[in-house]
């Protein structure tokens, strides 16, 4: 596939099923979708009647949805939580019911983000995420559907547990600003140590060393440039997912309102990439 532009649903102006009529005025092409609170709200997005609102619209507007973000099951613990526990089993039902969401609306691919609680710290943590994993990804793997975890380990502690998990289910989504806000790491460096074929998608993030998303693509201090370049190098054909968090009081930029901050970083997308829009109609 050639690269496509999306927004996730949590940076949108509004969020549910009308961010597709915006972010398809906008020159995108698709939206990552929230799980909107997993099972601290009892799983929403496995009602059919909550995924049909979605398909829908996404129809309506000539929208892709390449992905699902596991955002509620990351605040309860997420990966951490080791199996045969009352956490752990809640997790493992988070994922299954993602992974069977994903399956019934058509979406490719569920990433589950390891931030909040369920941020990988120490060596029991990883050992619970790699061991869930290693489960769930066969399931994964035989309903089609990428399981891709975003997370701040180095290239190398990634591809450990890419050799335990097993899987050809399991591909790593990378954010082009978490590694260094949250481990010091230099993302350009980190994307030339990873092979291409492992990253399922990629998060755009553009700010400061002390504040995410909080300025448009080249504004900041993520290299956002050099890691483009490096990606486009590489051949990466994935979706370019643009996480900036444009209604924060931290996003600063010289446009009049988020949505002309929203379409510029599109277009600055499109330009490096080399993406042609899509034509959206209602």
């Amino acid at each position: 596939m050639k690269n496509k532009i999306g927004f996730c649903e949590w940076v949108m102006p509004v969020k549910g099923p009308s961010v597709f009529a915006i972010a398809a005025g906008l020159g995108a092409d698709g939206i990552q979708v929230d799980d909107w609170g997993s099972y601290s709200q009892s799983f929403p997005m496995a009602e059919q009647r909550i995924q049909n609102m979605y398909i829908e619209e996404a129809k309506r507007w000539g929208m892709e949805i390449p992905s699902m973000g596991c955002n509620g099951f990351s605040r309860a613990g997420g990966l951490v939580n080791r199996l045969g526990t009352p956490e752990g089993d809640i997790s493992l039902l988070a994922i299954r019911t993602g992974i069977r969401a994903c399956a019934d609306m058509g979406i490719p691919l569920l990433m589950l983000p390891c931030c909040w609680d369920g941020f990988l710290r120490t060596e029991e943590d990883i050992e619970n995420a790699a061991k869930m994993l290693r489960t769930t990804c066969k399931e994964a793997e035989e309903m089609n559907i990428t399981v891709a975890v975003e997370s701040v380990l180095s290239p190398d502690r990634w591809k450990d547990m890419a050799g335990y998990v097993g899987s050809k289910a399991f591909k790593t989504y990378y954010d082009t600003q978490n590694s260094q806000y949250f481990a010091g790491a230099n993302p350009p460096e980190e994307l030339r140590q990873l092979e291409v074929t492992d990253i399922a998608e990629v998060h755009f993030k553009e700010g400061l060393s002390d504040t995410q998303g909080c300025r448009c693509f080249g504004e900041g201090g993520t290299n956002f440039f050099e890691s483009a370049d490096i990606l486009r190098e590489k051949g990466y054909e994935g979706w370019l997912v643009i996480e900036n968090f444009y209604r924060k009081p931290a996003f600063q930029s010289d446009c009049k309102d988020v949505y002309e901050a929203m379409g510029k970083d599109v277009a600055t997308l499109r330009q490096v990439f080399g993406v042609r829009p899509e034509s959206h109609s209602d």
